[in-house]
């Protein structure tokens, strides 16, 4: 199956710990560093984004 509906754009503020939103406040993803970031995108549980 094609997953790539899945993914979110990663917050290129956040990765360079500088963007001033909050997780909740920012259209970009926030993940936690265990999760694997590829090409500037993660894949998230379809749950989390209804």
């Amino acid at each position: 199956k094609d997953s790539r509906w899945l993914t979110l754009e990663v917050c290129r503020e956040y990765a360079r710990n500088k963007c001033p939103r909050s997780e909740n406040e920012c259209r970009y993803a926030h993940p936690p560093s265990d999760v694997e970031i590829q090409t500037g995108r993660v894949v998230c549980c379809f749950d989390s984004i209804k």
